[in-house]
C-alpha cells in the first residue's frame, strides 16, 4: 500500500504548471515576499507544505489531502481546455458548475482558512480586553488550536456549495494580456474588488469582482451581472466615443466568451492584487518581480498577510471608503441594480432622508423601483446614515431634484415619523 504522501499543495500542481519556467513544465519561479527574495523551484515543492492537509490529535493523525483529489482533477482538466482553447463560448452548464466550484475550493484551501480564524479571535480577546474583561478567564474566548483550525477548514471546504451557488450568480469573462505584460500567481490566487468605490468583496455583493489567472496570458473573471449590464448598455449611453468603445470591447468579449485584450496597466493593477491579497508567496513563469519590490516597499505590511477580514474598533462606524469621492453622496442598492447620487442639500427637517440632487434623470430611474431598496448616506467617504426596506418618493417639481427616502411600510414609516418628531 502506497504511503500517504506529506506534502500538501494549497495551489494545485495542474494550476502552477500553466506557470511553468521550463518547456518540460517542471520548474517556476518564486518570490518571497517577506525577503524579497526570488528563485527557481520544482512545481512539486511551489504552492505546498509539507502535512498541511493533516490533522494531529494525541497520537492520533489524520491525513485529509485525498479530499480534494476529485475537484482537483476536474479543475485540471477544465482549465487545460480554457488555456488550449483561449476561450469560455464552449463551456456547459456542467463546466460553469465545475468552475464556480474551483473558485470556491481555492479560495477556501490556502493558508488563510488557518490564520484567519486565529487572527479574529485574537482582535476579539483585545476588544474585551478594552471593555475590562479577561478573555483568559472564560475558556470559550481561549484562542483555538490548531488541530481546531484545521478541522473548521475542511468543514469550510465540505460545505464550500454555498460558495460555489453565489460563484455561479456571476458571469464568466476571460482577460487576455499581450506581449511583454504577464499575469503572475500567488499562494492565494483568487483575488476579490469591488468595480463600484462604496461596493464590497462579499461574492454576492452589487459589483464584486473575482479574479482567478489560469497562465500567464490568461485570466479567468467572474462579474456582478451588474457590470455586464453597463456593458451592454454601452452603445447607447451618452459617453466619451473612446471610452465608448472600449466599453463596447468589453460588451463583446463578455458574449463572447473569448479573451478580452487588457492593457498593460490594467495587468499589473491585476498582478498587485496578487501581491496585497497573497500570504507569502508569488509564482510566475519569470523572474520580474521587481514591481512587487516596488509596491512591498511602499506598505510593508503586505509582506505577511494573515487575513481579509478585520473586526470593527469597539465604539467606532465603519472606516472611510478611501475610493469614495469627498462630498455628500447617496449610494442606493435595489434588488437588481444600484448607483450613487451626488447630494446637493440636505433638509434636515423633512421626513425620513429628504435630500435633493441635481441628477434628476437618474433619481427618475431609482424612484420608479417598485422593489425594497437600501441606502447609505456618505459624508466625505463616511457612512451616516442607512435605511432598509425604503423607497426614494419625489416630490415638488420633478427638475427641482427633491426627493425623500422612507420607509417602503405604511406602519414603519409611520413609527419613524413619530420617534423623528420626539427627538426635534
Amino acid at each position: 500500500m502506497d504511503r500517504p504522501s506529506k506534502k500538501h499543495h494549497f495551489v494545485p500542481q495542474a494550476q502552477l504548471r500553466h506557470f511553468a519556467a521550463d518547456p518540460e513544465r517542471r520548474t517556476i519561479y518564486v518570490f518571497a515576499k517577506r525577503t524579497d527574495r526570488s528563485f527557481l523551484t520544482s512545481i512539486l515543492n511551489a504552492g505546498s507544505e509539507n502535512d498541511f492537509n493533516t490533522v494531529s490529535q494525541g497520537d492520533t493523525k489524520w491525513n485529509f489531502e485525498d479530499l480534494f483529489r476529485e475537484v482537483d482533477a476536474r479543475s485540471a482538466r477544465l482549465v487545460a481546455e480554457i488555456v488550449s482553447r483561449r476561450s469560455l463560448a464552449w463551456m456547459t452548464a456542467d463546466d460553469r458548475i465545475a468552475l464556480a466550484d474551483f473558485f470556491a475550493t481555492q479560495m477556501l484551501r490556502t493558508h488563510f482558512s488557518r490564520t484567519t480564524p486565529k487572527y479574529l479571535a485574537g482582535q476579539l480577546r483585545e476588544i474585551a480586553r478594552q471593555v475590562g474583561y479577561d478573555p483568559d478567564a472564560d475558556p470559550h474566548m481561549a484562542l483555538p488550536s490548531d488541530a481546531a483550525v484545521r478541522l473548521r477548514a475542511v468543514k469550510a471546504f465540505l460545505e464550500r456549495q454555498r460558495h460555489t451557488v453565489a460563484l455561479l450568480g456571476l458571469h464568466p469573462a476571460l482577460y487576455g494580456s499581450s506581449g511583454e505584460h504577464r499575469f503572475i500567481s500567488s499562494d492565494h490566487p483568487v483575488s476579490r474588488i469591488n468595480a463600484f468605490p462604496y461596493g464590497d468583496i462579499g461574492l454576492t455583493s452589487p459589483g464584486v469582482m473575482v479574479m482567478l489567472p489560469v497562465s500567464p496570458d490568461l485570466t479567468v473573471a467572474l462579474l456582478c451581472p451588474t457590470i455586464v449590464q453597463r456593458y451592454e448598455l454601452a452603445a447607447s449611453a451618452d459617453i466619451e466615443p473612446e471610452s465608448k468603445a472600449s466599453m463596447i470591447r468589453y460588451r463583446d468579449g463578455l458574449w463572447s466568451g473569448d479573451p478580452i485584450a487588457i492593457e498593460g496597466d490594467m495587468v499589473r493593477y491585476l498582478n498587485g492584487l496578487q501581491v496585497s491579497q497573497s500570504a507569502s508567496y508569488l509564482y510566475a513563469d519569470s523572474d520580474a518581480f521587481d514591481f512587487a519590490r516596488e509596491i512591498l516597499r511602499e506598505d510593508e505590511d503586505l509582506r505577511s498577510v494573515e487575513t481579509h477580514s478585520e473586526l470593527g474598533e469597539m465604539g467606532h462606524g465603519p472606516p472611510p471608503r478611501p475610493g469614495m469621492p469627498a462630498g455628500t453622496h447617496l449610494v442606493i442598492f435595489g434588488s437588481l441594480d444600484h448607483c450613487m447620487l451626488a447630494i446637493e442639500e440636505i433638509d434636515e427637517s423633512g421626513e425620513g432622508l429628504t435630500v435633493r440632487t441635481r441628477q434628476v434623470d437618474l433619481l427618475a430611474q431609482v424612484a420608479a423601483d417598485r422593489g425594497m431598496l437600501r441606502v447609505e448616506l456618505y459624508v466625505d467617504r463616511q457612512v451616516t446614515h442607512g435605511m432598509g426596506q425604503a423607497m426614494v418618493e419625489r416630490f415638488g417639481e420633478p427638475s427641482s431634484g427633491w426627493f425623500r427616502v422612507v420607509h417602503r411600510d405604511p406602519s414603519l414609516r409611520s413609527l419613524s415619523v413619530q420617534l423623528d418628531a420626539k427627538r426635534r
